[in-house]
């Protein structure tokens, strides 16, 4: 490293004239070359942030604390996202923490807080609307110092999100629903009436008589084969034959009482054995 001796200033007097081995330097008078003549860069690149941005590191942290981003906060305070990281990444973790325990808080309704967890309690409700659980939390700390925790979950190409109220707790705290979306998650009426279409495009439940109807109509098919026997002109006895299935069926087309008509009259055996016809063939 070469060593420099300060000479004096330029003409315009906003720079250092330095001198060294290899000839003279400019060093701008500016922010940096102050702190250092005052000996403050001895704390670091903290104090380097401090003279570059318009935002000191607590109140990054604080910013960050309050939901920011690091983008949003690196903008405001005019440097690199990479220069706003170590402030925040402590204060991310402390957010990140927070929603995992609000993910074991008890939802309250209106009758007070529910046995179980407020995890449990959306995936449920998704479910219940046919939408995978794909759900991102988050928490930050709001003005009142109060923890606000942030689920939200994507549907096609919208986006939803429900707020809830953390308050952390002995046996996991509980978590107030903040707006609509958040009341829905916990109303188990309002889950079933925003139910997904393809959940409510189920088809109809067959009627439980009618598997009977159906075996109804094939043990009529069945009885309709039966042996019908009757006398021969030549006085003897006509031998039985099978009546074909679904002749009753056909026959019923012409009344409710039509089956009765179509089937041949059943001689009694005395007819049978003298050779009588029956009264319809007389």
């Amino acid at each position: 490293m070469q060593e420099l001796r300060v000479v004096g200033l330029d003409d315009d007097g906003t720079s250092v004239v330095c001198e060294g081995a290899s000839g003279r330097f400019l060093i701008p008078i500016d922010e940096t070359l102050k702190a250092a003549v005052r000996g403050d860069l001895s704390r670091g690149v903290q104090t380097t942030i401090e003279i570059e941005s318009v935002l000191r590191p607590r109140e990054i942290q604080a910013r960050i604390r309050a939901g920011a981003t690091m983008e949003e906060v690196a903008s405001l305070a005019g440097v690199p996202v990479e220069r706003i990281k170590r402030f925040a990444n402590p204060v991310l973790l402390e957010r990140s923490r927070a929603a995992e325990m609000a993910a074991l808080a008890h939802p309250v309704r209106g009758d007070g807080p529910m046995a179980a967890k407020l995890s449990e309690v959306v995936a449920n409700a998704l479910h219940d609307r046919g939408h995978t659980d794909t759900t991102e939390w988050d928490a930050w700390k709001a003005t009142d110092n109060r923890w606000v925790v942030r689920i939200a979950w994507s549907v096609g190409k919208s986006r939803n999100e429900a707020h809830f109220k953390y308050v952390p707790g002995a046996h996991g705290g509980t978590a107030t629903p903040m707006d609509a979306h958040a009341k829905e998650l916990l109303d188990p009426d309002a889950r079933r009436a925003l139910r997904s279409i393809d959940s409510a495009r189920t088809a109809p439940a067959e009627p439980a008589d009618a598997g009977r109807e159906a075996e109804e109509r094939d043990d009529e098919a069945v009885v309709t084969t039966e042996r019908v026997a009757g006398p021969r002109p030549d006085g003897g006895v006509r031998p039985a034959r099978l009546r074909e299935p679904g002749a009753v069926a056909r026959s019923g087309q012409n009344g409710p009482h039509s089956a009765h008509r179509g089937r041949p009259e059943m001689p009694s055996w005395e007819d049978v054995l003298l050779g009588v016809r029956g009264a319809g063939h007389s």
